[in-house]
């Protein structure tokens, strides 16, 4: 899977494997939003048109998401990248005072913050499962939901360690106590299948800016489902709303109208949109990433991650180092080996390895911490040994 002529940002490192910080834009992406952007400064017809734009950019966008998550475009909208989502997503749920919501103890600071604000106004107890030397464990899950568990809500892929969260399993716990469960999927989505109605998530936020390959654009994506659609009652703006008449263009001009009349919820994942015009430009950019994960196919895409992320694993553990979560890591494209140095020398090393050009992070939670690698599809098993390789140099100067 030699994919590097997509990615002329590659040029600037002698390895990058760094994509659980920031992905790539590929030219497709560019291709994509330059294109609208041009029709825009043309302003050719329908470039004010929400309906027209809905069916030219949006529905392709969506169309491609729903592809690559196996499920239906209904199910599917946008948001700015993954907090934004999240929060949209959750102030449109009512929980009772009093009920509990369960997160885990090494989570991503800010979904940590929406958590704590959104229990506090709400008048909920946060039950925080701890890790086990770095790692999860589902009977702590089982301990922590019971039948006043408003919502399940943490990362299917851990940030630090890279453990892919067993979340059919947690699903099953969540529900079978009427809970929710909502995934921070932003570490997992374009590097591993995600199917979320297989695996029983009723909603998930997926910022584009890592393994979607959509960097600093803003854009992200929200699966909702069914179940989870009908329950939402969120602020309405007026286009996450039924147009009156079947479409927006012909009603503006209507004189009958009545700004104050009654308007219906959408039924489907764009109920909960911005209620104004859709972002267009950031629809246009992960259009163009998303077909490109989509030719080359999730489930390639998920075999080559895993296959040198597994290969960092192997060539760490062999050379008498630890990764977090050691035995239990796997399937995952996120690896951090443990040195056994202070965390003062370990950062001595990143430094160096940056300066040579090999470019991963450094990265530590609540006294865990390591040098952190993640492999997408753009890079080769070349780049890991040229990494493995520095890593082994400089660990015998120290």
């Amino acid at each position: 899977m030699n994919l590097k002529h997509l990615f002329p940002g590659l040029k600037n490192f002698k390895v990058y494997l760094n994509t659980a910080s920031a992905g790539f834009l590929p030219l497709t992406a560019l291709k994509r939003t330059m294109d609208f952007l041009v029709y825009l400064v043309d302003f050719k017809e329908g470039v004010d048109s929400v309906d027209f734009l809905d069916k030219e950019i949006m529905e392709k966008v969506l169309k491609e998401g729903a592809k690559l998550f196996h499920t239906s475009k209904e199910n599917l909208t946008l948001s700015v990248q993954t907090t934004e989502g999240l929060r949209r997503l959750l102030s449109s749920l009512e929980p009772r005072k009093g009920m509990n919501i369960v997160s885990f103890d090494m989570e991503f600071p800010s979904l940590a913050c929406l958590l704590k604000s959104y229990a506090k106004k709400h008048g909920l107890e946060l039950r925080i499962v701890k890790n086990r030397d770095g790692w999860y464990f589902i009977e702590d899950v089982e301990k922590a939901v019971d039948d006043n568990t408003f919502a399940v809500i943490g990362s299917s892929v851990q940030w630090i360690s890279g453990q892919r969260m067993d979340i059919k399993e947690i699903s099953k716990v969540a529900h079978e106590h009427g809970a929710w469960l909502i995934v921070d999927a932003v570490q997992h989505a374009g590097s591993l299948t995600l199917y979320p109605e297989k695996e029983g998530v009723d909603a998930f936020v997926a910022g584009g800016e890592k393994w979607l390959l959509n960097p600093s654009v803003g854009s992200g994506v929200m699966y909702i489902s069914n179940e989870l659609i009908e329950e939402a009652s969120p602020l309405s703006g007026l286009l996450n709303m039924k147009p009156p008449i079947g479409e927006w263009s012909s009603w503006w001009g209507l004189p009958e109208k009545n700004p104050w009349g009654e308007f219906e919820l959408r039924e489907d994942a764009r109920r909960l949109d911005f209620g104004s015009g859709p972002p267009y430009l950031l629809a246009a950019a992960l259009w163009g990433a998303l077909e490109l994960i989509n030719n080359v196919g999730i489930e390639k895409i998920e075999r080559h991650n895993t296959k040198l992320a597994g290969k960092i694993r192997d060539e760490a553990l062999s050379l008498g180092l630890e990764i977090i979560g050691n035995e239990n890591w796997e399937n995952s494209a996120i690896v951090t080996i443990k040195t056994g140095l202070s965390y003062e020398k370990e950062e001595e090393i990143y430094q160096q390895m940056i300066a040579e050009g090999i470019k991963v992070s450094h990265r530590g939670v609540l006294g865990h911490f390591g040098i952190r690698a993640s492999p997408h599809l753009y890079n080769e098993m070349e780049d890991v040994e040229a990494f493995l390789t520095s890593l082994v140099n400089l660990l015998s100067r120290v």
